[in-house]
Protein backbone atom coordinates (compact mmCIF):
# COMPACT_ATOMS: atom_id res chain seq x y z
CA UNK A 1 0.00 0.00 0.00
CA UNK A 2 2.53 2.09 0.98
CA UNK A 3 4.64 2.04 -2.23
CA UNK A 4 1.45 2.62 -4.19
CA UNK A 5 1.36 6.06 -2.57
CA UNK A 6 5.24 6.98 -2.76
CA UNK A 7 5.25 6.35 -6.60
CA UNK A 8 2.17 8.54 -7.00
CA UNK A 9 3.30 11.13 -4.99
CA UNK A 10 6.59 10.66 -6.59
CA UNK A 11 4.93 10.99 -10.18
CA UNK A 12 2.61 13.87 -8.96
CA UNK A 13 5.44 16.31 -7.65
CA UNK A 14 8.20 14.82 -10.37
CA UNK A 15 5.50 16.62 -13.14
CA UNK A 16 5.78 19.57 -10.62
CA UNK A 17 9.25 19.78 -10.86
CA UNK A 18 8.93 20.03 -14.87
CA UNK A 19 6.55 22.59 -15.09
CA UNK A 20 6.21 24.73 -11.28
CA UNK A 21 9.65 26.56 -11.57
CA UNK A 22 9.96 26.97 -14.93
CA UNK A 23 6.86 27.74 -16.50
CA UNK A 24 6.93 31.67 -15.52
CA UNK A 25 10.69 31.40 -17.48
CA UNK A 26 8.81 29.49 -20.27
CA UNK A 27 6.37 32.22 -20.47
CA UNK A 28 8.96 34.80 -20.47
CA UNK A 29 10.52 33.69 -23.40
CA UNK A 30 7.62 33.63 -25.48
CA UNK A 31 7.83 37.47 -24.79
CA UNK A 32 4.48 37.79 -22.49
CA UNK A 33 5.33 40.58 -20.33
CA UNK A 34 5.35 40.48 -16.28
CA UNK A 35 1.97 41.17 -15.78
CA UNK A 36 0.56 39.17 -18.31
CA UNK A 37 2.71 36.26 -16.70
CA UNK A 38 1.08 36.95 -13.31
CA UNK A 39 -2.46 36.99 -15.15
CA UNK A 40 -1.86 33.57 -16.04
CA UNK A 41 -0.02 32.36 -12.80
CA UNK A 42 -2.85 34.10 -10.58
CA UNK A 43 -5.63 32.71 -12.97
CA UNK A 44 -4.27 29.09 -12.12
CA UNK A 45 -4.99 29.25 -7.82
CA UNK A 46 -8.47 31.48 -8.66
CA UNK A 47 -9.52 28.16 -10.35
CA UNK A 48 -8.04 26.05 -7.97
CA UNK A 49 -9.73 28.27 -5.20
CA UNK A 50 -13.30 28.15 -6.44
CA UNK A 51 -13.34 24.21 -7.77
CA UNK A 52 -10.88 22.31 -4.77
CA UNK A 53 -13.70 23.02 -2.04
CA UNK A 54 -16.26 21.51 -4.51
CA UNK A 55 -14.54 18.94 -5.90
CA UNK A 56 -13.65 17.84 -2.29
CA UNK A 57 -17.16 18.17 -1.43
CA UNK A 58 -18.17 15.79 -3.59
CA UNK A 59 -15.98 13.58 -3.37
CA UNK A 60 -16.74 12.82 0.30
CA UNK A 61 -20.27 13.01 -0.46
CA UNK A 62 -20.61 10.65 -2.98
CA UNK A 63 -17.76 8.64 -1.58
CA UNK A 64 -15.49 8.04 -4.57
CA UNK A 65 -12.40 9.54 -4.70
CA UNK A 66 -10.29 7.52 -6.94
CA UNK A 67 -12.64 8.15 -10.05
CA UNK A 68 -12.14 11.97 -9.46
CA UNK A 69 -8.92 11.32 -8.92
CA UNK A 70 -7.97 9.50 -12.14
CA UNK A 71 -10.68 11.74 -13.96
CA UNK A 72 -8.23 14.62 -12.79
CA UNK A 73 -4.80 13.46 -13.85
CA UNK A 74 -5.39 12.11 -17.00
CA UNK A 75 -7.24 15.82 -17.96
CA UNK A 76 -4.00 17.42 -16.46
CA UNK A 77 -2.00 15.55 -18.88
CA UNK A 78 -3.95 16.78 -22.02
CA UNK A 79 -4.69 20.25 -21.05
CA UNK A 80 -1.02 20.36 -19.75
CA UNK A 81 0.32 19.27 -23.59
CA UNK A 82 -1.83 22.33 -24.62
CA UNK A 83 -0.50 25.00 -22.85
CA UNK A 84 3.24 23.92 -24.15
CA UNK A 85 1.74 24.07 -27.40
CA UNK A 86 0.08 27.23 -27.41
CA UNK A 87 1.31 30.58 -29.02
CA UNK A 88 -0.71 33.28 -28.21
CA UNK A 89 -1.67 34.33 -24.85
CA UNK A 90 -5.66 33.31 -25.44
CA UNK A 91 -4.75 30.28 -25.96
CA UNK A 92 -2.19 29.59 -22.84
CA UNK A 93 -4.98 31.38 -20.96
CA UNK A 94 -7.53 28.73 -22.14
CA UNK A 95 -5.68 25.88 -21.68
CA UNK A 96 -4.62 27.11 -18.27
CA UNK A 97 -7.70 27.37 -16.87
CA UNK A 98 -8.63 24.11 -18.24
CA UNK A 99 -5.74 22.47 -16.27
CA UNK A 100 -6.97 24.57 -13.78
CA UNK A 101 -10.26 23.37 -13.09
CA UNK A 102 -8.79 19.43 -13.42
CA UNK A 103 -5.97 20.07 -11.16
CA UNK A 104 -7.84 21.84 -8.39
CA UNK A 105 -8.84 17.73 -6.64
CA UNK A 106 -5.05 16.43 -6.96
CA UNK A 107 -4.02 17.72 -4.20
CA UNK A 108 -7.10 17.55 -1.12
CA UNK A 109 -8.87 13.93 -2.60
CA UNK A 110 -5.07 12.20 -3.09
CA UNK A 111 -4.52 13.16 0.53
CA UNK A 112 -7.15 12.01 2.02
CA UNK A 113 -7.04 9.33 0.68
CA UNK A 114 -3.53 8.19 1.91
CA UNK A 115 -4.55 9.71 5.07
CA UNK A 116 -7.06 7.29 5.20
CA UNK A 117 -4.83 4.41 4.03
CA UNK A 118 -2.41 5.42 7.32
CA UNK A 119 -5.13 5.80 9.41
CA UNK A 120 -6.40 1.81 8.59
CA UNK A 121 -3.02 0.95 9.25
CA UNK A 122 -2.03 3.24 12.35
CA UNK A 123 0.76 4.70 10.68
CA UNK A 124 -0.96 8.04 10.56
CA UNK A 125 2.32 9.22 12.20
CA UNK A 126 4.58 8.16 9.41
CA UNK A 127 2.59 10.33 6.74
CA UNK A 128 5.87 12.52 6.33
CA UNK A 129 7.79 9.30 5.37
CA UNK A 130 5.71 8.75 2.69
CA UNK A 131 5.46 12.43 1.51
CA UNK A 132 9.20 12.73 1.40
CA UNK A 133 8.75 10.82 -1.89
CA UNK A 134 7.16 14.33 -3.52
CA UNK A 135 10.04 16.15 -2.78
CA UNK A 136 12.43 13.51 -4.26
CA UNK A 137 10.31 13.35 -7.62
CA UNK A 138 10.64 17.30 -7.52
CA UNK A 139 13.84 17.78 -6.85
CA UNK A 140 15.24 14.60 -9.65
CA UNK A 141 12.89 16.46 -12.25
CA UNK A 142 13.74 20.00 -11.40
CA UNK A 143 17.42 19.26 -11.20
CA UNK A 144 17.55 17.24 -14.77
CA UNK A 145 14.89 19.57 -16.39
CA UNK A 146 17.48 22.66 -15.15
CA UNK A 147 20.58 21.06 -16.56
CA UNK A 148 19.47 19.28 -19.44
CA UNK A 149 16.70 21.13 -20.95
CA UNK A 150 16.46 24.63 -19.83
CA UNK A 151 18.65 26.15 -22.46
CA UNK A 152 17.00 24.81 -25.73
CA UNK A 153 14.36 22.80 -24.60
CA UNK A 154 12.18 24.49 -21.79
CA UNK A 155 8.73 23.87 -24.04
CA UNK A 156 9.54 20.27 -23.92
CA UNK A 157 9.87 20.12 -20.35
CA UNK A 158 6.00 21.36 -20.22
CA UNK A 159 5.13 18.49 -22.58
CA UNK A 160 7.17 15.85 -20.32
CA UNK A 161 5.45 16.85 -17.34
CA UNK A 162 1.93 16.49 -19.30
CA UNK A 163 3.20 13.07 -19.53
CA UNK A 164 3.73 12.19 -16.68
CA UNK A 165 0.52 13.57 -15.30
CA UNK A 166 -0.77 10.54 -17.35
CA UNK A 167 0.97 8.12 -16.56
CA UNK A 168 -0.43 9.36 -12.83
CA UNK A 169 -3.06 9.10 -13.92
CA UNK A 170 -2.83 5.44 -14.90
CA UNK A 171 -0.91 4.88 -11.30
CA UNK A 172 -3.85 6.04 -9.43
CA UNK A 173 -5.56 3.03 -10.71
CA UNK A 174 -3.70 0.97 -8.10
CA UNK A 175 -4.19 3.07 -5.52
CA UNK A 176 -6.31 1.88 -2.12
CA UNK A 177 -9.74 3.44 -1.57
CA UNK A 178 -11.71 3.08 1.55
CA UNK A 179 -15.39 2.79 0.34
CA UNK A 180 -17.09 2.17 3.50
CA UNK A 181 -20.60 3.36 4.11
CA UNK A 182 -20.62 7.14 5.66
CA UNK A 183 -23.52 8.57 7.05
CA UNK A 184 -23.84 12.81 7.01
CA UNK A 185 -25.52 14.99 9.01
CA UNK A 186 -27.36 17.71 7.77
CA UNK A 187 -24.84 20.23 8.37
CA UNK A 188 -23.06 21.48 5.03
CA UNK A 189 -19.84 22.12 4.72
CA UNK A 190 -19.36 25.71 5.35
CA UNK A 191 -20.27 24.58 8.88
CA UNK A 192 -16.75 23.33 9.50
CA UNK A 193 -15.20 26.80 10.22
CA UNK A 194 -18.66 27.39 11.99
CA UNK A 195 -17.37 27.73 15.59
CA UNK A 196 -13.97 26.96 15.12
CA UNK A 197 -11.92 30.08 15.06
CA UNK A 198 -8.84 28.31 15.73
CA UNK A 199 -9.04 26.55 12.02
CA UNK A 200 -10.33 30.22 10.71
CA UNK A 201 -7.19 31.99 11.90
CA UNK A 202 -4.63 29.33 11.03
CA UNK A 203 -6.44 29.39 7.13
CA UNK A 204 -6.19 32.94 6.89
CA UNK A 205 -2.27 32.70 7.93
CA UNK A 206 -1.97 30.51 5.66
CA UNK A 207 -3.02 32.11 2.92
CA UNK A 208 -0.29 34.84 3.40
CA UNK A 209 1.90 32.07 3.81
CA UNK A 210 0.78 30.49 0.73
CA UNK A 211 1.24 34.36 -1.34
CA UNK A 212 4.87 33.86 -0.70
CA UNK A 213 5.58 30.09 -1.25
CA UNK A 214 3.74 30.66 -4.50
CA UNK A 215 5.68 34.24 -5.16
CA UNK A 216 9.03 32.49 -4.78
CA UNK A 217 8.16 29.67 -6.91
CA UNK A 218 7.23 31.38 -9.69
CA UNK A 219 10.01 34.04 -9.62
CA UNK A 220 12.91 32.12 -8.75
CA UNK A 221 13.90 31.31 -12.07
CA UNK A 222 13.56 35.26 -13.05
CA UNK A 223 15.98 35.85 -10.17
CA UNK A 224 18.41 33.33 -11.05
CA UNK A 225 18.19 34.44 -14.63
CA UNK A 226 18.71 38.33 -13.11
CA UNK A 227 21.63 37.15 -11.91
CA UNK A 228 23.16 35.48 -14.84
CA UNK A 229 22.90 31.71 -13.01
CA UNK A 230 24.38 29.27 -15.40
CA UNK A 231 21.29 26.66 -16.33
CA UNK A 232 23.44 23.77 -14.04
CA UNK A 233 23.21 26.15 -11.14
CA UNK A 234 19.28 27.13 -11.88
CA UNK A 235 18.82 23.47 -11.81
CA UNK A 236 20.60 22.91 -8.67
CA UNK A 237 19.09 25.51 -7.02
CA UNK A 238 15.46 24.90 -7.41
CA UNK A 239 16.23 21.45 -7.10
CA UNK A 240 17.42 21.61 -4.21
CA UNK A 241 14.83 23.33 -1.86
CA UNK A 242 13.45 19.89 -2.37
CA UNK A 243 16.48 17.41 -1.53
CA UNK A 244 16.75 19.16 1.88
CA UNK A 245 13.16 18.48 2.08
CA UNK A 246 14.00 14.70 2.40
CA UNK A 247 15.98 14.22 5.73
CA UNK A 248 13.73 16.64 7.60
CA UNK A 249 10.52 14.71 6.55
CA UNK A 250 12.46 11.59 7.89
CA UNK A 251 13.10 12.97 10.91
CA UNK A 252 9.65 14.73 11.50
CA UNK A 253 8.36 11.68 13.40
CA UNK A 254 10.99 12.05 15.73
CA UNK A 255 10.52 15.74 16.23
CA UNK A 256 7.07 15.47 16.47
CA UNK A 257 7.51 12.95 19.75
CA UNK A 258 9.62 16.46 21.18
CA UNK A 259 7.65 19.52 19.88
CA UNK A 260 4.60 20.22 19.70
CA UNK A 261 2.81 21.31 16.18
CA UNK A 262 2.64 24.53 17.36
CA UNK A 263 6.48 24.87 18.08
CA UNK A 264 6.91 23.51 13.94
CA UNK A 265 4.74 25.73 11.76
CA UNK A 266 5.74 28.88 13.69
CA UNK A 267 9.37 28.26 13.01
CA UNK A 268 8.79 27.53 9.79
CA UNK A 269 7.04 30.63 9.35
CA UNK A 270 9.36 32.65 11.20
CA UNK A 271 12.30 31.44 8.97
CA UNK A 272 10.39 32.79 6.08
CA UNK A 273 11.11 36.56 6.38
CA UNK A 274 14.67 36.17 7.33
CA UNK A 275 14.91 34.31 3.66
CA UNK A 276 13.22 36.68 1.70
CA UNK A 277 15.85 39.20 3.35
CA UNK A 278 18.62 37.30 2.71
CA UNK A 279 17.15 37.14 -1.16
CA UNK A 280 17.38 40.82 -1.08
CA UNK A 281 21.21 40.93 -0.22
CA UNK A 282 22.43 38.46 -3.14
CA UNK A 283 24.65 39.54 -5.26
CA UNK A 284 26.11 36.27 -6.75
CA UNK A 285 23.43 33.42 -7.89
CA UNK A 286 25.92 30.83 -6.24
CA UNK A 287 24.75 31.94 -2.84
CA UNK A 288 21.06 31.18 -3.37
CA UNK A 289 21.84 28.06 -3.45
CA UNK A 290 22.25 27.28 0.49
CA UNK A 291 19.38 29.13 1.53
CA UNK A 292 17.21 27.29 0.38
CA UNK A 293 17.40 25.15 3.39
CA UNK A 294 15.10 27.44 5.18
CA UNK A 295 12.40 26.37 1.98
CA UNK A 296 12.83 22.46 3.15
CA UNK A 297 11.81 23.41 6.75
CA UNK A 298 8.73 25.44 5.44
CA UNK A 299 7.02 22.28 3.61
CA UNK A 300 8.07 20.14 6.27
CA UNK A 301 5.59 22.78 8.45
CA UNK A 302 2.59 23.48 6.35
CA UNK A 303 2.75 20.62 3.68
CA UNK A 304 3.47 18.16 6.39
CA UNK A 305 2.62 19.26 9.88
CA UNK A 306 0.16 21.52 8.66
CA UNK A 307 -1.74 19.06 6.64
CA UNK A 308 -1.94 16.50 9.80
CA UNK A 309 -3.00 19.58 12.46
CA UNK A 310 -5.76 20.32 9.68
CA UNK A 311 -6.64 16.79 9.78
CA UNK A 312 -7.02 16.98 13.52
CA UNK A 313 -9.55 20.26 13.49
CA UNK A 314 -12.44 18.59 11.13
CA UNK A 315 -14.82 15.97 11.16
CA UNK A 316 -13.81 12.51 9.64
CA UNK A 317 -16.75 12.82 7.55
CA UNK A 318 -15.41 16.06 6.11
CA UNK A 319 -11.78 14.99 5.88
CA UNK A 320 -11.91 16.01 2.19
CA UNK A 321 -13.59 18.78 2.30
CA UNK A 322 -11.01 20.24 5.14
CA UNK A 323 -8.31 19.66 2.88
CA UNK A 324 -9.70 21.24 0.20
CA UNK A 325 -9.95 24.24 2.45
CA UNK A 326 -6.92 24.11 3.33
CA UNK A 327 -5.56 23.78 0.13
CA UNK A 328 -7.21 26.51 -1.12
CA UNK A 329 -6.16 28.68 1.55
CA UNK A 330 -2.19 27.95 1.17
CA UNK A 331 -2.16 26.88 -2.74
CA UNK A 332 -5.50 28.99 -4.16
CA UNK A 333 -6.21 32.34 -2.65
CA UNK A 334 -2.95 33.12 -1.13
CA UNK A 335 -0.95 32.22 -4.35
CA UNK A 336 -3.69 33.87 -6.60
CA UNK A 337 -3.44 37.59 -4.84
CA UNK A 338 0.36 36.97 -4.24
CA UNK A 339 0.83 36.41 -7.84
CA UNK A 340 -1.10 38.83 -9.37
CA UNK A 341 1.06 41.31 -6.93
CA UNK A 342 4.37 39.88 -7.77
CA UNK A 343 3.78 40.51 -11.09
CA UNK A 344 2.92 43.99 -11.27
CA UNK A 345 6.08 44.78 -8.44
CA UNK A 346 8.11 43.01 -11.59
CA UNK A 347 7.00 44.70 -14.45
CA UNK A 348 7.08 48.19 -12.27
CA UNK A 349 9.83 47.96 -10.20
CA UNK A 350 12.06 44.91 -10.84
CA UNK A 351 12.90 41.27 -9.78
CA UNK A 352 13.84 42.16 -6.13
CA UNK A 353 11.03 44.45 -5.39
CA UNK A 354 8.97 41.52 -5.08
CA UNK A 355 10.69 40.08 -2.28
CA UNK A 356 9.66 43.47 -0.46
CA UNK A 357 6.66 42.00 -1.23
CA UNK A 358 7.28 38.89 0.44
CA UNK A 359 8.43 40.10 3.53
CA UNK A 360 5.54 42.25 4.51
CA UNK A 361 2.90 39.95 3.36
CA UNK A 362 4.90 36.71 5.56
CA UNK A 363 5.01 39.23 8.73
CA UNK A 364 1.44 39.83 7.99
CA UNK A 365 0.51 35.91 8.14
CA UNK A 366 2.86 35.08 10.85
CA UNK A 367 0.39 37.60 12.85
CA UNK A 368 -2.38 35.19 12.35
CA UNK A 369 -0.49 32.36 12.95
CA UNK A 370 -0.12 33.45 16.33
CA UNK A 371 -3.37 34.24 16.93
CA UNK A 372 -4.09 30.63 16.45
CA UNK A 373 -2.15 29.05 18.60
CA UNK A 374 -1.63 31.73 21.81
CA UNK A 375 -5.35 33.74 21.69
CA UNK A 376 -7.28 29.91 21.19
CA UNK A 377 -4.93 27.90 22.31
CA UNK A 378 -7.07 26.33 24.89
CA UNK A 379 -9.39 25.09 22.50
CA UNK A 380 -7.87 21.65 21.53
CA UNK A 381 -7.71 20.04 18.39
CA UNK A 382 -9.34 16.63 18.18
CA UNK A 383 -11.63 14.76 15.27
CA UNK A 384 -15.44 14.43 16.55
Amino acid sequence: MKNKFKAFLFLQFGALGLWGPYLPLALFNKHYSGIQIGLLLGTMPIVVMILQPVWSYLSDRLNTRKNLLMASCLGMGITMIGIGLADSFVTTMVWTVLFSVLWAPLNPIGTAMMLEALEETGELGKFSLIRLWGSIGFGVTSLLGGILLIDRFIDHMIWMAGGMYILLGLTSFFLPEKRAAIHFAQEKPSQILAGNPRLLFYLLGSVFVGATLGINNNHITLFLESLHAQDWLVGLTVSLQAFVEVPLMLITPWILRHRSQRWVILTGALLLPLRWLLYLLIKSPVWLAPIQIFHGVVVVSFYVVGISFVDQLVDLRWRATGQGLYFMAVNGIGVAFGSYLAGVAFEWFGIRSVWYLNTLLNLIGVVFLLITFYRYHDQHAGKM
